[in-house]
């Protein structure tokens, strides 16, 4: 709905019709008088809005991928309680301020869930307002037939990712989008992701646009949801439109600075034991030890936990979880 209205301002202009001007009496110096056409400066004026469109389409709140439809939902948390829509599989989740709180619990052994069932149109737009307050990890999980793709939110930026499929053991997890981007704790930022087949788009405010696409993106959904990873980090004014594909996405993405995909590295031995180390005691339990492990792996862990226990006192000091250091030449 803007674009015409852009295109006219920019096309007006009068950077636009000082070059479309004198790019027009150089092509009649070369050319010659007779080729300093009307049709000529029209298309000179074209070029130049296709240059400077993409720049002025992000300064606009419009979505970039997605044309907004209908609203579907929009939840302010207004209530003393959670609506019964919303359901909380794991962590301790309320209302508190007039907005959702959500936390990890040590005895989840699990990042803290909260989920709702919608079902997605093939195009659409999801806007919500977050805080991070101690937290460290906000997901934005879609899924259908098992999960099909998250926007994952850290104090430093976030990525667009397309989810493995579980029951395949060859089948990998996609990184698609990425920024580098700074939140600051106890400030509210707003994300919006805009979803049009296999393609993957989101920004926060007025940032940097992380975008992509994959196959595993246009998979079926039916559910989304807020996993959370660490002390507390709070949502609020969640929305959902259906969408349809914005005309203009291909020029603009054009106009788009290149993703740069940091490839997320494994934690070291010291940091996968901090992790475990729940309660911040300085060693681990058997418990901390198994973690969410599948129940079938419970007693090899727990006889790999009895290898590690050197002076069977019942707990992993980080010395005796850290692996052995083997000798050189030995």
């Amino acid at each position: 709905m803007y674009l015409p209205l852009v295109y006219n301002a920019i096309s007006k202009s009068t950077f636009v019709v000082l070059w479309t001007k004198r790019l027009s009496v150089l092509n009649g110096f070369i050319f010659g008088a007779e080729m300093k056409t009307d049709k000529f400066n029209l298309r000179l004026a074209t070029l130049l809005v296709g240059l400077l469109l993409p720049a002025c389409v992000l300064a606009v709140e419009d979505p970039l991928l997605c044309v907004k439809g209908k609203l579907v939902l929009h939840e302010t948390f207004s209530g003393e309680k959670i609506d019964a829509r919303w359901s909380a599989a794991k962590g301790d989740w309320k209302v508190a301020d007039g907005s959702l709180q959500g936390a990890e619990l040590k005895a989840d052994n699990h990042s803290a869930v909260i989920r709702t069932d919608i079902e997605f149109t093939s195009a659409a737009v999801i806007a919500f307002d977050f805080k991070f307050e101690g937290g460290t990890v906000i997901h934005c999980s879609f899924n259908g037939k098992g999960h099909i793709c998250r926007a994952t939110l850290t104090p430093q930026g976030y990525t667009l990712k397309g989810e493995k499929v579980k029951k395949d053991p060859q089948d990998k997890s996609v990184t698609v989008g990425q920024v580098q981007q700074t939140f600051v704790p106890g400030k509210w930022y707003t994300m919006q992701i805009d979803m049009a087949g296999k393609e993957f788009v989101a920004r926060v405010g007025d940032g940097p646009v992380a975008f992509g696409s994959h196959e595993k993106i246009a998979r079926d959904k039916n559910n989304f949801g807020f996993p959370m990873a660490g002390a507390s980090s709070q949502l609020d004014n969640i929305k959902v439109w259906e969408g349809k594909l914005n005309p203009a996405w291909s020029q603009i993405k054009s106009g788009l600075p290149a993703n740069k995909i940091v490839p997320v590295q494994p934690p070291s031995p010291k940091q996968r034991f901090a992790k475990m180390d729940k309660d911040k005691s300085g060693s681990l339990s058997l418990q901390e030890f198994i973690g969410n492990r599948p129940a079938g792996k419970h007693e090899a862990v727990k006889k790999q936990f009895q290898r590690k226990d050197k002076n069977t006192d019942g707990s992993l000091s980080l010395a005796e979880y850290l692996p052995k250091q083997r000798g050189k030449g030995k």
